[in-house]
């Protein structure tokens, strides 16, 4: 690209350059960033914005009227009034002197402007004369761009007030990207919610009021036969409720109903459920309700009694600000001269302060408000008038009613045709609802991480106990491992969060075994070689059970799985592992279940003695077992009150 001299916007130093002296606005970066984060350049026209240019060409007489939006190297038109193209490079555009330019930015005669006199659109066969550009500025303070007004013909400055009102479109021309940028996040915090629902090992049912069903999940799909198409507006009870219970099932719902109270609601309760083939089969319900603003729901939980809402979405529908102009603007939009009182605002201003227009207008804040509130306004509007900055901030403020309200407001200075300094424009946006909507959201995403978590808690257990009723003869071996792990990990100062993990984990050390023949598992005599090979698979049969989790009890149960066969000589199985490569949780629970299984009697051996067992641990320290985890064993035995 050939390289002219350009000069630069006031106050910056003069380059040469490739493209408009805009780009070198310092914090042009930020502002390319904060457009594109409205996924906006290169969308289809859209009825929305079509209605504000002609909105905007209609109000002021205009044969042209455009919504701009400025990339880094192009002028892009998001609608366009009077013009069959849609976009121009850059260098070319209005907008290098908009982006400094505060307010509206008024050009009478580009030929008799220095700034315009020789650009295409002013000399080509645009023959561009009048130009009008009120900037699109985010509720941060980024320009977007501009939604201006232009004509062929040289036309005289408008007036304040209908700068105002080209202004007011621009405004409602954001609100509207704002509202398109806050649906794709619940959009995709929806997506989020759904995913949850869909990936759950468990089945997830819920019912209304009249015990019909709205939500299946893929589990459910699975545990009973039905696909969600099948069971969505049927009724529970006649589907997964054996013909003996349903009558106490339709009683009790109708018992909460009217008094609110549920003698199963919030309970564990061990039930025959009822497959699609008609085969009943134990499971483990927990029935939840759930008190939505429209509605009244149920979640039922089988198997694991998670309480995620299958057809909850959670978030809150964010209202739908109304783009108009002036007294149509749901925002609060005031101006006010240079002793700062009200010289107009509009209805949804005047509503606020709960007066009419006519007793606001000529008043100051002091007159208006409580002291406080006036003077944090005092202090805001003289330092907008003396520095002639705009400012944005949050500000909560006690209304005359009564009520507080959050706004997210906007100041800047006003100027009268000679360019003098009038006084200010202010815009403020009341964002009480959308932070209360925020509030809410992480409240329900809280929630539902803690339902997820003791879910995953209740399956380990379940899993445990399923390993458990393998063999009679390990008994309470499992639970017994992690007490024992727990305490050594206690005594060599893992952190106290580690601590619980290992005892709630180590009991599903032998989780893979549920994977072991009968025949072998329970063999009451030696095995052969062969035999014992196919046992050693059970730590990689209970690392792919477990594995794939996220909560860091999941994780520790897949490692301890994996790892307590391992030997610190690196002889042990399945990998050869040796010493500190070996986990430390693999480490802890490979002395405390060979402590156990010597403690254990079995059918082909008799149980060992404390002393006998901690002797053989402690002539293996150093070849099968870490030392200092057989040390802190050994201190535990030899101090019961540590154990």
């Amino acid at each position: 690209m050939k390289r002219r001299p350009v000069r630069l916007l006031k106050g910056y130093a003069a380059y040469d350059l490739p493209m408009s002296a805009d780009a070198l606005h310092p914090l042009e970066a930020a502002r390319l960033a904060a457009l594109a984060a409205y996924h906006i350049l290169d969308t289809p026209p859209e009825a929305v914005y079509d209605r504000a240019v002609r909105l905007a060409s209609a109000m002021f007489n205009a044969p042209i009227a455009l919504i701009s939006l400025v990339d880094a190297e192009r002028q892009w038109f998001k609608a366009c009034y009077g013009l069959d193209f849609q976009e121009t490079p850059r260098s070319i555009s209005f907008y290098a002197h908009a982006l400094d330019h505060d307010g509206v930015l008024v050009v009478p005669d580009a030929r008799q402007d220095h700034r315009f006199a020789d650009n295409p659109l002013v000399t080509g066969d645009l023959h561009i004369r009048f130009y009008a550009g009120a900037p699109l500025i985010t509720p941060d303070g980024q320009k977007l761009g501009t939604l201006c007004i232009l004509d062929r013909e040289p036309r005289a400055p408008l007036s304040p007030q209908d700068g105002q009102v080209l202004q007011h479109l621009a405004d409602g021309v954001v609100s509207e990207l704002e509202l398109r940028r806050m649906g794709a996040v619940l959009a995709r915090r929806e997506a989020v919610n759904a995913a949850v629902l869909n990936s759950s090992l468990d089945a997830v049912i819920v019912m209304n009021e009249q015990g019909q069903i709205t939500e299946w999940n893929p589990a459910a799909e699975r545990l009973f036969g039905y696909t969600r198409d099948d069971m969505l507006g049927q009724d529970l009870g006649t589907h997964i409720i054996p013909p003996e219970w349903r009558a106490a099932h339709r009683r009790g719902l109708d018992h909460y109903l009217k008094t609110g109270e549920g003698p199963v609601l919030g309970k564990r309760l061990q039930l025959a459920a009822l497959r699609r083939d008609g085969q009943t089969f134990p499971c483990e319900l927990a029935i939840t309700p759930l008190d939505l603003p429209n509605a009244r729901l149920f979640t039922a939980s089988l198997r694991d009694l998670t309480d995620i809402k299958a057809s909850q979405d959670a978030l809150e529908s964010s209202h739908r600000l109304l783009r108009a102009v002036v007294d149509t603007v749901p925002e609060a939009i005031f101006v006010k001269d240079q002793d700062r009182r009200y010289t107009m605002i509009n209805q949804a201003g005047a509503a606020q302060i709960g007066r009419p227009a006519s007793e606001i207008l000529g008043q100051t804040d002091e007159q208006l408000f409580a002291d406080d509130v006036a003077q944090a306004s005092r202090l805001r509007d003289e330092g907008v008038l003396l520095e002639a900055q705009a400012v944005t901030y949050e500000v909560t403020d006690q209304l005359p009613s009564g009520a507080r309200r959050t706004f997210w407001s906007t100041k800047l200075p006003s100027y009268g045709v000679d360019g003098a300094l009038t006084g200010l424009i202010g815009v403020a946006i009341d964002i009480t609802d959308r932070k209360t909507a925020e509030t809410t959201v992480q409240h329900h995403n809280t929630l539902l991480r803690h339902r997820v978590e003791a879910a995953q808690l209740e399956v380990l257990e379940r899993l445990a106990r399923a390993a458990e009723y393998r063999d009679d003869d390990t008994g309470e071996h499992m639970t017994r491992v992690g007490t024992t792990a727990a305490s050594i990990a206690a005594y060599l100062g893992l952190p106290e969060v580690d601590v619980h993990l290992i005892r709630q984990a180590a009991p599903m050390h032998d989780v893979g075994k549920i994977g072991i023949s009968d025949s072998i598992l329970l063999k009451p005599g030696r095995l052969t070689p062969e035999e014992f090979d196919i046992v050693k698979t059970h730590c990689n049969i209970g690392s792919n059970i477990l594995s794939g989790g996220q909560s860091p009890l999941v994780v520790m149960a897949e490692e301890i799985a994996r790892t307590h066969h391992e030997r610190w000589d690196g002889s042990g199985y399945p990998t050869g592992l040796q010493g500190e490569q070996i986990p430390m949780s693999g480490r802890i629970v490979a002395v405390a279940d060979v402590l156990d299984a010597l403690m254990s009697e079995r059918p082909y051996k008799r149980a060992w003695s404390q002393e006998a067992a901690l002797a053989e641990i402690q002539t293996q320290a150093g070849r099968h077992f870490d030392p200092q985890v057989v040390d802190a064993l050994t201190h535990l035995f030899t101090t019961p009150a540590a154990l």
